[in-house]
């Protein structure tokens, strides 16, 4: 996104002393566990924002879009008023709008958008999951890097993955999902490995 490249020296100044940020992003299942434990590897406060900012840069405009979001929060930007009065100038919308034909897209017109959680027409994540089980758990098949992205304890992934088909795995999955947090947690996961399924339920 041109908004990060643009003002990447500016931001490696502001997060460098923020010592939660990468728990932050780690939370909005922007980063994978690796890609977590290999940022926290990194001792020098400036170069590890760098390599986090790189890697959202290599990482879809939606999952930008959503790191550009996360730092409008005031858990997030506390610790630099100038990181706050930069990110409330910012149309992170407008971005989004201007940026998204990088992204892959199927030829077909008037595609609704499928951002992260964004589809206007999913306004319950507990329901959209309860009325669409059945169509779920027959139709997910990237279970496995869902149940990554959700960051589960050990022991509730390896029961999801212990399952021999793909089917039962989401049926376990399904089962674990007993918030609304983890409703939408889930929700932005099947948006961001099924993104067709997630098309097909949501215009149905």
């Amino acid at each position: 996104m041109e908004i990060i490249k643009k003002d990447k020296v500016k931001l490696i100044r502001w997060l460098r002393s923020d010592n939660l940020i990468l728990q932050h992003v780690q939370s909005e299942n922007l980063i994978t566990t690796d890609e977590y434990t290999k940022l926290k590897m990194i001792s020098d406060p400036g170069t590890q924002i760098t390599e986090l900012l790189d890697l959202m840069l290599q990482k879809e405009n939606k999952v930008c879009f959503k790191f550009l979001e996360l730092l409008k929060d005031d858990d997030v930007n506390e610790s630099s008023p100038a990181l706050r009065e930069w990110i409330k100038s910012v149309n992170t919308t407008l971005e989004t709008q201007l940026h998204a034909p990088q992204d892959p897209q199927p030829p077909q017109g008037n595609r609704p958008s499928i951002a992260m959680n964004n589809n206007p027409r999913l306004t319950d994540n507990e329901m959209f999951l309860k009325r669409n089980r059945g169509k779920l758990i027959d139709k997910v098949k990237a279970v496995d890097r869902i149940v990554d992205d959700l960051n589960f304890t050990g022991e509730k992934a390896e029961r999801v993955q212990a399952e021999q088909t793909d089917q039962a795995k989401m049926r376990k999955l399904l089962d674990y999902t007993t918030t609304k947090k983890a409703a939408q947690l889930l929700v932005n996961a099947l948006y961001k490995h099924e993104a067709d399924v997630m098309e097909e339920l949501t215009m149905a």
